[in-house]
């Protein structure tokens, strides 16, 4: 009797973590969809409100922005107001805002619609993220990895909704009134989570300010990991945000082309992060990252260099599985190294992240006069390798002293 009660408690407990992984995951899709369909549209767009480059690279900064004044803090409101009213509050604030982008007449309006919706991303990521680390311990790696293919789903999602809006309409507005429609759904089905789930995911994953995080600063390994993580992904960001920009411009495919492509990138990052996040569990994290970044500067060098267009889209596949693949394992590796401070230590890689996205954006933006590929190439070349030296450096804790799984 005994047995059958624990087994159906192991089951239960299975059951409402797989339904908590799958809300965060389906919450980070949306919080892709919006981020994304400006880079589907950006060309038009950027045309049709006669945008100077600067202003390129502000807009598609803007989102970040707004991320990076309140991702830090955003753990802090969870402990002070609930996990699941920051998250739900997240969706709705970032899921209004994109579709207010639609009615922008000019930069000051749009820049300011996409700025407050960073707002919102900012308030749900970290919070999602810590607790979906701290749920599943013991296979972060796995967690994280299909926590983060949310973000490709919504990217695709993204890139498809914002070049077929603009094939059949021929206009850049449509994009941002049907994207927000899938984070409708997402927000009813939190709510209803909410109720279901009240418990799940409710370990210690605040971001405290003022002691946990001097703590942590005060360990070789964790700043070098912040480090990593600001390389990592200046070095991955241009993907997101300027890759279809980059088919229209320097290989003048169509914006529909582009945005297709630009899927078929995301998919493979997709496996990657599910693969490649999942073995970090079984080897050491820091060889593997390694690795990896080893493997996506070979990528982005076949990719920018190579004239064969079968080269070439090996290349971007390649570049796609392999980048992508960084961020669940350096997120496992961050929480592993919080010596239980979870919440603050993703808080700080998460903050680190958000000011790449800020700086690479705008730098990249501001200098496409001097050539979009030419840019591009640099701005992902030069952070790659830096953080492939970075990784040599970085240390992993002994699997022994950390926590086993809770499902």
């Amino acid at each position: 009797m005994k047995s059958e009660k624990g087994l159906l408690g192991s089951l239960a407990n299975q059951g409402s973590s797989a339904a908590f992984l799958l809300i965060m995951t389906m919450g980070y899709a949306v919080y892709a969809v919006d981020r994304t369909v400006l880079s589907a549209v950006l060309a038009p767009m950027s045309s049709s409100l006669a945008l100077t480059n600067s202003q390129i690279g502000l807009l598609s900064a803007a989102q970040y922005i707004g991320v990076t004044c309140i991702v830090f803090a955003a753990g802090h409101l969870s402990d002070r107001y609930g996990r699941w009213p920051v998250i739900i509050s997240g969706l709705t604030v970032f899921t209004a805002f994109t579709w207010l982008i639609g009615f922008s007449s000019n930069f000051p309006e749009a820049f300011m619609f996409r700025f407050i919706s960073g707002l919102g991303e900012g308030a749900f990521w970290p919070v999602a993220m810590a607790s979906v680390a701290n749920r599943f311990k013991g296979r972060k790696g796995l967690a994280l990895g299909i926590f983060y293919v949310g973000f490709d789903a919504g990217s695709t999602a993204g890139l498809a909704i914002g070049g077929v809006a603009f094939s059949l309409t021929s206009s850049w507005r449509p994009a941002f009134f049907f994207a927000p429609l899938i984070g409708l759904v997402v927000i009813a089905g939190a709510l209803v989570a909410r109720k279901r789930l009240a418990g799940a995911g409710q370990g210690s994953i605040g971001i405290r300010l003022g002691r946990d995080t001097l703590q942590l600063l005060r360990r070789r390994n964790v700043v070098l990991i912040m480090a990593f993580a600001l390389l990592a992904t200046w070095a991955s960001v241009w993907q997101v945000v300027f890759l279809p920009y980059y088919f229209f411009k320097v290989m003048h495919f169509t914006v529909l082309s582009s945005a297709l492509l630009s899927l078929l990138v995301l998919i493979a990052g997709a496996f990657g992060k599910v693969i490649l996040g999942g073995l970090s569990d079984s080897v050491r994290r820091n060889r593997q990252l390694v690795v990896v970044t080893l493997a996506t500067f070979l990528s982005y060098a076949l990719f920018f260099s190579s004239s064969s267009f079968t080269l070439y889209m090996a290349a971007a596949l390649s570049m796609g599985f392999f980048s992508s693949s960084i961020f669940p394992v350096v997120q496992s590796l961050m929480s592993d190294s919080s010596g239980g401070a979870t919440g603050s230590a993703l808080g700080l890689s998460t903050s680190a992240q958000s000011v790449a996205t800020i700086f690479s954006t705008y730098i990249s933006a501001s200098l496409f006069s001097l050539g979009v590929g030419r840019v591009v190439a640099l701005d992902a070349m030069i952070p790659i390798s830096l953080a492939f030296l970075v990784a040599l450096f970085l240390r992993e804790p002994r699997r022994a002293k950390l926590a086993q799984t809770t499902v």
